[in-house]
């Protein structure tokens, strides 16, 4: 019987610049700037791969993080990326979305004040009683989209309910409908934004998910002293 140790290759990439190695010193003076694009998280750049920083790395069990070191036309950068989608930011995480614009608010303020006056085009003219608390939770692009009202809008709520304290219906309404004219659009009108807010917080979270399984394969870089 024949005892022995499997030969294997170990490769180590050092994060080398102009073919000097790298030192951890001009390492930490590199600019923080995202691989991914602010709206849609399209990737930006190319990625080398990534660094443990010896600091925060290590305790980073409640928070696990890559240090990516990437190139973004003719500079080196680096980003500090949640590996888990749960530590994403708030509009990336499989949950429910709030719009980012303002168009969410301005189109559910639209479709009280119009049904308030008669209009039926959303939600079969039942919209105020989904909002009891000046929240409107729906699916949009296959996404659960929750839509909040101005302080007008609860006004006319208030009021339509009888509230004690508040305004009348009269009142409020004519603070809502001045709202409404200078946004100057519909909710027929605003319904297009909203699902285009949507659509691209949907491409987003697709895109940011893609990045994190190819940050997970991503090599790992070695810094000189």
């Amino acid at each position: 019987m024949e005892l022995g140790i499997a030969e294997s290759t170990v490769t180590i990439k050092t994060l080398s610049v102009n073919g000097k190695r790298m030192s951890k010193g001009i390492y930490s003076q590199l600019p923080r700037r995202s691989l991914l694009a602010d709206g849609d998280c399209a990737m930006e750049g190319r990625p080398w791969g990534y660094v443990v920083d010896q600091k925060c790395c290590h305790s980073a069990r409640h928070n696990p993080h890559w240090h990516v070191v990437h190139e973004y036309e003719g500079q080196l950068f680096v980003w500090v990326a949640a590996k888990r989608l749960q530590d994403a930011p708030w509009h990336l995480r499989d949950d429910v979305y709030v719009p980012r614009s303002k168009a969410g608010t301005a189109f559910l303020d639209a479709c009280l004040l119009e049904t308030h006056l008669g209009c039926t085009d959303f939600f079969q003219g039942k919209v105020f009683s989904l909002v009891p608390e000046g929240e409107l939770t729906t699916t949009i692009e296959g996404i659960k989209v929750c839509l909040s009202c101005s302080n007008e809008a609860n006004r006319l709520r208030a009021a339509k309910e009888r509230w004690p304290g508040h305004t009348s219906v009269e009142e409020a309404e004519k603070e809502l409908r001045a709202l409404y004219e200078r946004r100057g659009k519909g909710a027929r009108e605003l319904y297009p934004e909203l699902v285009a807010d949507v659509a691209l917080a949907k491409q987003a979270r697709a895109n940011y998910a893609a990045a994190l399984q190819m940050l997970a394969e991503l090599p790992q870089l070695f810094l000189g002293a």
